[in-house]
């Protein structure tokens, strides 16, 4: 007697013409990368992320106003380790408050996006100071241009090699989709694009102190991180 094959069995392969449109489709299916995990955003998950990523930038603040012997916030003065500082507290503070009462799945995934953002926070401003530094430290290069020029392509570098770093080091054996850069994740880095603008000694973005805007921007990428699903 004739056996009858499944019509939604994936062995439906074997029965179709040979074909290079087929066999492209074949290892298409078996290479298709997909997300570990993903599910809706909740009201919990927003309110969490924004209570600890709140908390844990008020609190470098904080050190940095008794540091600087001064009570406005608005009128600190950010240097590379302050900000790095800053965005670290935002990120370690939304992350750890997210992980609250998660199942593993939502936790490994936070702690991923936290790493991603603190590596995009930290990394471009890192690759800035160094470069405009050298500039500062060579008469040929020490002018705006060179280093409004430096700055461009130091942000360039460390935002695409912080996220190739990220990735490689959450999922080594690039088993799911990378993590893309965004517009929201150059927003990190806007202090440091001010700054490249600031030195051409354009008026209206010396007035704009991009300082008083950095702790609003470092809280953005803790609440981020502490909300990813």
């Amino acid at each position: 007697m004739m056996s009858v094959v499944n019509s939604n069995s994936s062995n439906n392969y074997l029965l179709q013409p040979y074909s290079f449109s087929n066999r492209v489709e074949r290892l298409n299916k078996a290479n298709y990368r997909v997300r570990s995990y993903n599910r809706e955003i909740s009201k919990e998950d927003k309110i969490k992320a924004l209570v600890g990523s709140t908390i844990g930038t008020v609190v470098p603040i904080l050190f940095m106003m008794k540091k600087q012997k001064v009570k406005n916030p608005l009128k600190l003065k950010y240097g590379m380790w302050d900000m790095i500082n800053t965005a670290a507290g935002s990120i370690i503070g939304g992350v750890g408050f997210g992980l609250i009462d998660e199942n593993e799945k939502v936790r490994k995934n936070r702690l991923k996006e936290g790493l991603f953002q603190f590596m995009n926070a930290s990394i471009p401003t890192w690759i800035v100071g160094g470069v405009v530094s050298l500039c500062e430290n060579n008469e040929k290069y020490n002018n705006k241009w060179c280093k409004i020029l430096s700055v461009a392509g130091g942000l360039l570098v460390g935002m695409y090699g912080s996220a190739a770093l990220s990735n490689l080091i959450t999922d080594p054996k690039d088993k799911y989709p990378d993590r893309k850069l965004s517009l929201k994740d150059a927003l990190a880095n806007i202090d440091d694009g001010i700054g490249a603008l600031a030195l051409a000694k354009i008026p209206i973005v010396e007035k704009l102190n991009i300082g008083r805007f950095l702790p609003i921007i470092y809280a953005a990428c803790g609440y981020r991180a502490g909300q990813s699903n």
